[in-house]
């Protein structure tokens, strides 16, 4: 709900011109209102100043005593007051007042003694006796605001004067740093009272003003939701606690029983008006504009008048001098911001003149008050009431300049909106006379694009058929599936291509002694790897059939040259080969003898294999032997030297694995790394229990698994012969 009144506020201010206005004229009725009140309360006499009938002494030491005081044991000290209203300054002394009230009718007669100001500390009337020296009240803002002879925002001492009576009494004034005025009013009852209801009326004009402004910016503030309006409902705010406290009336209404804050408020709230005055001029008018030097000084004097707010809240020493430490920053801070207010007007800066006018009010309710307290002005009225005056007009001149910057920012909004709506009209006919432009290329681009389409797609379809018709070629050289179950009934081939031809390939060769069996692995994988193998594949065979060999070492030293020379004969350099791993086996004695160029071979026995040496890794009784490959491969290497062959005595029921890289270097699991040769192994040793042609459809189920979703990365061969 609170949502909706802040939207329709925004429609009211954003849509009604006249909001300025109507602001304006009301703010001045309020003004004129204000000022009929206070010039009624400034004229008429209600009471009768008898400070200058009085004598003063000032007890720094805090060492005399009301008896000292009564029976002239330091009459030479004291002083005759001048002043109606003396001016004690800031100071921590107790100051002792002896004066002498008379009835001179025949009648009993009520009187109201005012005296100090309304956050003094503590104040004691004594009435002398010929034979005692009689307390008569105690009060002051170190006690309870119950606790006062009348209950009044100010000190008030009630006496009654029998016919004819006089009464020599001492008042006993003490203060912890503030400023001590020591006015001595004699106030007639009804004329007192009758007065407290016209300074009511004032002081509800003004309070009242500062609570209109405080409520309506807040609203500005949540509305327009800029930090300026926060700075100035802040300002306010504290404004009002400010002299509230001076006043007497936070004391009065707000913490009546919290003496400590009554003795404190003051110097918190003064420095925390400063310090947000501070805050809010800045964004007004605009610092970071300023000078370094300039906006460096500010900063730091915002910086002490927070160190104020502090000290402010403490006791002894540092409460004492934050007293005249704070009116000085105040009277600093305007003259800070008047410097400010002089660079804006020099640089031409656009500036509300109900700024300047606030700060001048202001400063000139500073002048009369400081005037009027040093008697160079005689008015109890100014003395009380120029601050008030000052800080009233400064709210309500700040107030305007704060409805006008709100009035020219929306003229600016709505400027920016016309200027906006143009620019929308000329970008809409621009965007549709491109927009013919465009939808004639594009009908033209389409018509290309659609022609280019199947020229690709025939093209396609070409290089597709070619690479089929190449994997045709590539599995007729590859041993038939007839010929390997019948030369190897006990062995599986997983052979799984990455794309529709392949670099890996499988090759088997039967002679009249020997069976030969090999996993290659050429160089790349798809088009480039299948031409590579054809080569590789074809001088596997030439070592064998033209060259007669049989021994593995052998074979692969002679396909080594025989590849190089293949290449050779090219006009650019071919720098691609084949790893292989590659056994002969013996028909007659079923011995094995192996050789590899950079893949291994394993052997899983239950046995040991003396000619092999230590197994690699042992599970499940069984025990994978791992006899590695010469680190050459068969294509262009320098320093070649020829390939070892190792001879290996098998066991009945040890299997041998022969394998290209593809198997273990696949990404895969849930954090996507590769499977690796030791988890391969791991799988090989779990799975020896089944049968060899079992073991394929495994290896293929784990390789899936562990894939996922990810793309297979490289040809994949394994070949599994269990003897």
């Amino acid at each position: 709900m609170f949502n909706s009144y802040i939207g329709g506020a925004k429609r009211i201010m954003n849509t009604n011109p006249s909001f300025y206005h109507y602001f304006t004229r009301k703010l001045l009725l309020f003004v004129l209102l204000s000022c009929y009140v206070t010039s009624a309360m400034a004229h008429g006499p209600r009471y009768t100043h008898i400070a200058t009938s009085a004598k003063i002494l000032e007890d720094k030491d805090h060492q005399w005593t009301p008896e000292d005081v009564a029976y002239g044991k330091i009459d030479s000290l004291f002083k005759d007051i001048t002043e109606n209203t003396p001016n004690l300054n800031f100071t921590t002394s107790t100051y002792w007042v002896t004066f002498q009230i008379t009835n001179g009718t025949e009648l009993d007669k009520s009187y109201y003694i005012e005296t100090a100001r309304a956050l003094t500390n503590s104040i004691e009337l004594y009435e002398v006796t010929p034979i005692a020296i009689k307390k008569l009240y105690k009060t002051g803002d170190e006690l309870p605001f119950d606790k006062r002879p009348v209950i009044y925002r100010k000190f008030i001492f009630p006496i009654t004067l029998k016919p004819l009576e006089s009464k020599q009494l001492i008042f006993r004034v003490t203060s912890d740093g503030e400023v001590v005025s020591m006015p001595i009013k004699l106030w007639h009852p009804e004329n007192f009272h009758g007065f407290v209801q016209r300074e009511n009326l004032t002081l509800g004009i003004y309070y009242g003003l500062l609570m209109l402004v405080t409520g309506l910016f807040l609203f500005f503030a949540f509305v327009v939701k800029q930090r300026i309006y926060s700075y100035y409902v802040l300002y306010v705010a504290f404004l009002f606690f400010m002299q509230a406290s001076l006043d007497g009336l936070a004391f009065e209404y707000l913490w009546p029983n919290w003496p400590w804050m009554a003795n404190h408020s003051i110097l918190i709230f003064s420095g925390a008006s400063v310090f947000t005055l501070m805050l809010y001029a800045a964004e007004f008018l605009t610092l970071s504009a300023m000078p370094k030097w300039f906006k460096t000084f500010y900063k730091s004097l915002m910086g002490f008048v927070l160190i104020c707010i502090i000290t402010g809240a403490t006791s002894g020493f540092a409460y004492e001098i934050t007293y005249p430490i704070i009116n000085g920053l105040s009277l600093i801070s305007l003259v800070i911001i008047f410097m400010a207010i002089g660079w804006v007007y020099k640089s031409k800066r656009k500036l509300s003149p109900f700024f300047t006018l606030g700060f001048l009010a202001v400063l000139t309710g500073g002048i009369l008050f400081i005037l009027t307290n040093f008697n160079l002005l005689e008015s109890d009225f100014l003395s009380h009431n120029a601050i008030k005056m000052g800080s009233a007009g400064e709210v309500i001149f700040l107030s305007l300049a704060m409805v006008s910057r709100y009035r020219d920012i929306q003229r600016e909004k709505d400027e920016a909106k016309k200027q906006a709506f143009e620019n929308l009209e000329m970008l809409n006919k621009v965007t549709q006379e491109q927009n013919e432009i465009l939808e004639i290329q594009v009908k033209e681009r389409t018509a290309e694009i659609l022609q280019k389409s199947e020229e690709l797609e025939e093209k396609n379809k070409e290089i597709i058929d070619s690479i089929t018709y190449a994997k045709r070629i590539q599995e007729a050289i590859l041993p038939p599936d007839t010929q390997v179950r019948e030369l190897l009934p006990n062995a599986f081939i997983y052979y799984q291509p990455k794309d529709i031809v392949a670099g890996d390939f499988y090759w088997m060769e039967d002679t009249e002694d020997y069976l030969f069996l090999a996993a290659a692995d050429c160089t790349g994988h798809g088009v480039p790897g299948a031409m590579v193998s054809v080569v590789c594949h074809n001088a596997l065979n030439r070592s064998v059939r033209e060259f007669g060999l049989h021994e593995p070492g052998k074979i692969l030293d002679q396909t080594a040259i025989i590849v190089d020379e293949t290449f050779e004969k090219s006009e650019q350099e071919v720098k691609d080969g084949m790893d292989i791993s590659l056994c002969a086996i013996h028909k007659a004695t079923k011995k094995v003898s192996w050789t590899g160029a950079n893949n291994p071979i394993w052997v899983i026995s239950k046995k040991t294999i003396e000619s092999i040496g230590e197994p690699s890794l042992s599970e499940n009784e069984y025990h994978l032997y791992e006899i590695k490959a010469d680190k050459q491969p068969i294509g262009r290497y320098p320093n070649r030297e020829a390939y070892h062959t190792h001879h290996i005595e098998l066991n009945p029921m040890d299997t041998i694995y022969l394998f290209s890289d593809g198997y273990p270097d696949q990404f895969g699991g849930e954090r996507g790394k590769k499977y690796k040769s030791k988890n391969f192994k791991r799988f090989l040793l779990g799975i020896q229990d089944q049968t060899i042609t079992d073991q394929s459809d495994l290896l293929r189920d784990e390789f899936e698994t562990w894939r996922g979703d990810l793309e297979q990365i490289d040809d994949v061969c394994v070949i599994g012969v269990r003897f």
